[in-house]
């Protein structure tokens, strides 16, 4: 049984850029992280739902290492964030096309709007994560704020200093209850941002298309989501967190149709392609990136911490085993 236990820009918008500054100086550095392998998900084999199991690493690293809540993935290659102000970038060792290890690790800090490196929670708060043309972006939820910076595929600048992008105003001004914790960029450029939809919050998630109109997602009793990403064809794949107290936590996987997202207003739905409970290799899951491997399709998911004794940093890998056609979520005409 886990251990885990819980505690109580082709982007289709304007750039808005927000003050000039001179960039400031963060160097990356290299971080020891130690791994455990993860060899089974669960009881029941590498089969689970639509999903295949292809290893899993229990992280432990240095003070303060951890809270992950943002991913990007480019074959081995990964970029990670944290919502407490870190950048987190490597590569992941595959044997057999199984997750082994890590290799080739650095970290830094995250500069603010201002070019200083981050010191505190509040401007560290980064839930959303997100690659566009030139840059990657990151939404920090506790300023309702979304900031570019430069970027090369995975290899973000760490130097440079972000600029602010212009957000709709209900988004900017949403409550905590409805902060953005989910990012994922469209085929077309254009950018849809999730909020986690917490218990109390209704039957419905909203959701953005940045640059372009609101729309909202099913939201299924206790679920909220923690994070998002693009599959080939233009279906979102999101992850999701149940926590009902104690040990009562789960993890789910949820795929929305790409024609679902690039029109109309919901609320969407769509299969779920994997659920567990704490029987499961989980923990507090966030973060989920997607990438085609060997012609497969890889979903990495890695969790939040919270920098707490009783957690644990994981990160976990799954094939898609059975691309089903999905249902579509909107009727035709």
């Amino acid at each position: 049984m886990s251990r885990t236990v819980l505690a109580s820009l082709g982007l289709g918008l304007a750039l808005a850029w927000v003050g000039s500054v001179p960039p400031a100086t963060a160097s990356p550095e290299p971080i020891h992280v130690r791994t455990r392998t993860i060899e089974r998900f669960d009881a029941g084999g590498d089969r689970f739902g639509r999903l295949e199991f292809r290893g899993g690493l229990v992280l432990t690293g240095p003070r303060g290492f951890g809270a992950i809540s943002g991913l990007l993935t480019d074959g081995e290659r990964f970029l990670a964030v944290s919502d407490t102000g870190d950048w987190l970038k490597g590569r992941m060792r595959l044997e057999g096309g199984r997750l082994k290890g890590l290799e080739d690790l650095v970290s830094a800090r995250r500069l603010d709007r201002l070019g200083r490196p981050i010191t505190n929670k509040r401007q560290g708060d980064a839930e959303g994560l997100t690659a566009v043309a030139g840059a990657i972006l990151v939404m920090v939820e506790s300023l309702r704020i979304l900031l570019a910076y430069p970027a090369d595929g995975l290899d973000v600048d760490f130097a440079a200093t972000p600029r602010e992008v212009a957000i709709p105003p209900a988004m900017a001004t949403a409550s905590r209850r409805q902060g953005v914790e989910g990012l994922a960029t469209l085929p077309s450029g254009q950018v849809v941002a999730f909020v986690e939809g917490r218990i109390n919050t209704g039957d419905q998630i909203p959701a953005w298309r940045l640059g372009g109109d609101t729309f909202t997602v099913v939201r299924n009793g206790p679920w909220s989501i923690t994070g998002a990403d693009t599959l080939p064809g233009g279906d979102v794949v999101i992850v999701e967190r149940r926590y009902e107290g104690g040990l009562d936590v789960g993890v789910r996987v949820r795929r929305l149709g790409a024609d679902a997202l690039a029109r109309g207003a919901g609320p969407f739905d769509g299969p779920v392609l994997l659920e567990a409970g704490f029987s499961a290799e989980i923990d507090n899951m966030e973060a989920i990136a997607t990438d085609i491997v060997d012609g497969e399709i890889i979903l990495t998911l890695m969790s939040d911490d919270n920098r707490s004794f009783w957690q644990r940093t994981l990160m976990l890998r799954f094939a898609v085993a059975d691309p089903l056609p999905r249902r579509k979520p909107l009727p035709k005409g």
